[in-house]
């Protein structure tokens, strides 16, 4: 029977008492460096947590949600909002886990509205024309500049139009 686990950022510590009470410990640095791919923000987060020896409990604490959404996240079942990952900029590396995609422009999303509004300008494009371009209401491009943060099913709408007009960075 398990009694306890422990992990840091190079193995794993199991107390059983089936093994008399022993304990046995795992190099897990093998795993961290080889076997975790990162081809999703989900799939760095929980790289990026491992190797700084946390656990989802700790990260859950640290961005006030609850074990299943960290969970969700790494899983690729839930996307971050912008105020999430501002809470996890106080322990992660945001340019690794916001490397590309939707989190990378959630993340810049400041920046993305103002080489939006530079487009706009530089093309001389009413709100209107802009907002048909890049297949979204008029109504949702000012929600935008109102405060507003692109949701993930119109950023996968609209990802191809996004890179057409270069407002992908």
């Amino acid at each position: 029977m398990l009694q306890s686990a422990t992990f840091d950022e190079h193995c794993v510590s199991l107390d059983n008492t089936k093994f008399n009470s022993k304990s046995i410990t795992v190099n897990c640095s093998e795993f961290l460096e080889n076997k975790l791919t990162d081809y999703t923000f989900g799939q760095r987060l929980r790289k990026s947590r491992l190797e700084l020896g946390l656990s989802i409990s700790e990260v859950a604490i640290l961005c006030g949600v609850t074990n299943s959404i960290i969970s969700g996240y790494e899983l690729v079942r839930y996307m971050p909002t912008k105020d999430i990952l501002a809470k996890l900029s106080s322990k992660f590396d945001m340019d690794y886990l916001c490397s590309e995609g939707y989190t990378k422009l959630i993340y810049n999303f400041d920046y993305f509205l103002d080489d939006l509004s530079s487009w706009i300008n530089e093309n001389n494009l009413t709100k209107e024309d802009a907002a048909n371009k890049l297949g979204v209401s008029r109504s949702l491009l000012r929600y935008w500049f109102n405060g507003g943060v692109i949701s993930i099913s119109t950023y996968n709408k609209i990802n191809i139009s996004l890179k057409k007009y270069q407002l992908l960075k």
